[in-house]
């Protein structure tokens, strides 16, 4: 379990190795350095996003500027191709930051998963969108593929109220005669399908985040202006880059149709 220490909460040094822009050409690649230390990374002292998912198995969607009273908005599981996204969780049950310093990946999993709202889950694969000239990435989707697994819960109340029906049982009568897959949990209603076309969980798109939040450290990528997706890592750990159209990850995929 990672313990938090009293003290001033240390700040590390954001270093961004941007591969997510466009570029002028091949030769003149836009690049941010670190503000202090060492600069001389070259991308192969860099983990690709694509490793690092097969790595680092939990990651945290937070805010891209994070602090010990940043919210996990999110959270997305990986294990051997195949990724559960924890989503919708509503604002008073979200953990912040420095609570979550104090679980286990596993801990924090059940935690998120008690109060997901929406949870996909199946085969996934990162899809590379190409800058204008074709020669560079310019964003990278988490993609689940066909035929994953969809749980949604809503409240009961609110959907019989919606449906215009005359009562909550009329209500579940006509989700029985629709053969929809549900369960009623006190006021909830929980539906799980399996959806047959792909889904787009997030796109990376930004730079490299590093933050130490007490004694633990968070790196990741953005994905939005205000959001990024970060995982626990070592102290040493230099950062994460977004894939090149040439990596061998064999779950990468180039603009798929």
């Amino acid at each position: 379990m990672i313990k938090k220490k009293n003290g001033l909460v240390l700040l590390t040094t954001v270093t961004a190795l941007s591969l997510l822009v466009a570029c002028d050409s091949e030769e003149n690649p836009v690049e941010v350095q670190a503000n202090e230390g060492r600069q001389d990374y070259s991308p192969e002292d860099f983990t690709k996003i694509s490793d690092g998912f097969e790595e680092y198995s939990v990651w945290i969607e937070t805010s891209n500027t994070p602090t010990r009273n940043s919210s996990v908005r999110a959270l997305f599981v990986f294990s051997n191709g195949n990724v559960t996204s924890y989503s919708n969780i509503i604002g008073e049950n979200k953990l912040t930051l420095e609570e979550a310093n104090e679980l286990t990946d596993d801990e924090l999993i059940k935690q998120v998963e008690k109060h997901a709202t929406r949870i996909s889950e199946g085969e996934y694969t990162l899809d590379i969108t190409l800058d204008q000239y074709g020669q560079n990435t310019k964003e990278i989707s988490l993609m689940l593929e066909e035929n994953y697994k969809h749980v949604v819960t809503f409240d009961l109340k609110s959907l019989y109220w919606e449906s215009g029906l005359s009562s909550e049982e009329e209500y579940i009568a006509s989700l029985e005669e629709k053969g929809d897959q549900f369960e009623i949990n006190n006021e909830d209603v929980t539906f799980t399908s399996i959806e047959d076309e792909p889904l787009r969980l997030q796109t990376i798109n930004g730079g490299m985040i590093s933050q130490k939040i007490f004694d633990t450290t968070y790196s990741g990528l953005s994905i939005g202006e205000h959001t990024a997706l970060l995982s626990r890592v070592d102290e040493s750990f230099i950062g994460f880059i977004i894939d090149s159209p040439d990596t061998t990850n064999k779950n990468v995929t180039i603009e798929a149709k």
